[in-house]
């Protein structure tokens, strides 16, 4: 009887374990009508668009076309046409690296000198991996291409400019492996490295190896800028005052982007994830695992593509621009779940796919509870303590804190509530704030989100007309080939370039300024306090030297 008793419940629970399994499907009615609630009321039938894609167990259960393709002619936007997926074209080339070293072709953890002729030596070791995983500190081709006055959409960027970037880089930006900072510059090279390693085009490679097996005969590899694709949409953008223009591309360099593709053969892509008809689990492992920074933190970016984790559940995800195709693709493993969409018309044809799985998969995921913090006063003097501008690490990037009627507030009105003295929140984000005051040292702000980032509090200063004075003159950049000319003009500081025209400077601390171009130029003096030249830094590129011309 007892044994008895005992098969009775383990039936029991058994039954009950699969009933609550079997109650946890994805939702699927009425998807057509949330990703249309999603669609921006920019797009219409007259206008670009976009096109989406949702995959489920390697089958497209949604696809659908929105706007229009090509403006000249009247062709609207559909499923089997070809798009440039940008960026996101960087996790095939990924993929082709885990094949190679699964082969033995190469090891990823080579230093990437050992394939390539004639290439620099830095005082740390940069491999393969790093270049895969944007963690090699190497320079970006675009944004120095930009800063020596060659200009995205109108001069042409070759391979062989993008490697002689690192070529003349005078020392690596950040020791290997220690930083995430996203490179495409890398993928040019690594694109170098597998012909050296196979003897064979990069771009002939992946698509023998990779698209050919998969079945898709509808995507290309742009070889030359201006190539002409079969079926292949526009891109545009729209002037208020002038209408609608193609934008147009500088580049054809596969690696880093250009593969042209469409919704039907992305899914197959994606159903790949699950299938691994090319390749095998081990391949898509190595392709899929993150990278471990040398301090611990998880990058969560693998080869070409992120892995992280979307409200409790596992997501692979990259995105892309290029031209005004602006591209995102998600995939959910567990659920065996894919989202790829493009949108031809840039951020006008942007859709939000987070919120696309947030409704397919609701009964998976696990979305936060409010937390309600206790009231908590801290004093005004306490407030306007904290109030300031706070920089990055890497001086390259700035946090402002503003006091409005006895709020804390950041990016431009975000209100800061304490929950404790020197703890913040805020009830539209999800993160905290942290100020961390230490006697004698500058505040720091603790910013804790997906990640955790640090910025020091710097001193306000208003320079006087001898202080702007002192930074005129002519400053070189042998790196670049290029002359600034630091002028006054309207009692303020201005770089004048030839082609790049003005750039203003509004001051930030003593000698470091800010550009209405988003760059940062901070000067260098001499012990005695002679200005020696600047420094210029950007978003995805530090420290480029100009030296003071007498």
């Amino acid at each position: 009887m007892k044994n008895s008793f005992h098969l009775f419940l383990i039936v029991l629970i058994s039954v009950v374990g699969i009933s609550e399994v079997c109650a946890q499907e994805l939702k699927l009615s009425g998807l057509q009508e949330k990703i249309e609630s999603l669609v921006p009321p920019a797009v219409n039938d007259t206008t670009p668009g976009l096109v989406i894609g949702v995959v489920h167990n390697g089958e497209l259960i949604f696809k659908k076309g929105y706007g229009m393709a090509n403006l000249s002619y009247g062709i609207p936007n559909n499923t089997e046409m070809i798009y440039n997926l940008g960026s996101v074209s960087k996790q095939f080339l990924g993929y082709a690296f885990a094949m190679l070293q699964a082969e033995g072709k190469l090891n990823v953890d080579d230093p990437v000198g050992k394939y390539l002729d004639d290439w620099p030596e830095f005082d740390q070791e940069v491999t393969i991996r790093h270049l895969l995983t944007h963690t090699s500190g190497y320079r970006e081709a675009y944004t120095i291409s930009n800063l020596a006055g060659r200009i995205v959409e109108v001069d042409r960027l070759s391979r062989e400019e993008c490697l002689e970037v690192v070529r003349r880089q005078p020392e690596l930006e950040f020791e290997p492996g220690s930083r995430y900072s996203y490179n495409s510059t890398a993928w040019v090279i690594l694109a170098e490295i597998l012909e050296e390693a196979t003897g064979q085009s990069a771009d002939e490679w992946v698509k023998v190896q990779i698209f050919d097996p998969l079945g898709m005969d509808h995507t290309y590899i742009e070889s030359f800028v201006g190539e002409v694709m079969p079926n292949a949409a526009e891109s545009y953008f729209h002037d208020p005052n002038r209408g609608y223009g193609n934008s147009k591309s500088n580049r054809a360099i596969f690696g880093a982007a250009d593969i042209c593709s469409s919704i039907d053969d992305m899914s197959l892509w994606l159903a790949h994830f699950q299938t691994q008809v090319v390749g095998n689990e081990a391949i898509m492992n190595d392709f899929l695992t993150p990278y471990t920074l040398t301090d611990g933190t998880n990058s969560e970016y693998g080869f070409g593509i992120q892995n992280r984790i979307h409200k409790g559940l596992k997501l692979y995800s990259h995105t892309g621009g290029h031209e005004s195709f602006a591209t995102q693709l998600r995939y959910y493993p567990e659920h065996d779940l894919g989202i790829i969409t493009v949108s031809n018309y840039g951020g006008r044809g942007w859709i939000p796919t987070n919120q696309i799985a947030e409704y397919v998969l609701e009964e998976f995921m696990t979305f936060p509870e409010e937390v309600e913090h206790k009231p908590f006063k801290i004093s005004s003097k306490v407030l306007k303590r904290y109030a300031g501008l706070y920089i990055s690490p890497t001086r390259n990037s700035t946090n402002e804190l503003e006091l409005k009627n006895d709020t804390l507030t950041i990016w431009g009105g975000t209100q800061l509530i304490p929950i404790s003295e020197n703890r913040f929140y805020s009830n539209t984000w999800g993160g905290q704030f942290e100020l961390i005051e230490v006697k004698g040292q500058p505040t720091q702000l603790i910013i804790h989100g997906d990640s955790k980032s640090s910025y020091t509090k710097v001193e306000d200063w208003t320079p006087s007309k001898a202080d702007l004075e002192a930074y005129v003159s002519d400053y070189y950049s042998a790196e670049i080939e290029a002359i600034y000319h630091m002028v006054i003009k309207d009692d303020q500081l201005v770089i004048e370039h030839r082609w790049l025209g003005e750039m203003a400077l509004t001051p930030v601390t003593k000698d470091l300024f800010r550009s209405d171009w988003g760059m940062f130029v901070e000067f260098t003096r001499s012990p005695s306090g002679k200005i020696l030249g600047f420094n210029l830094s950007s978003g995805r590129t530090l420290n480029v030297f100009f030296k003071r011309r007498e």
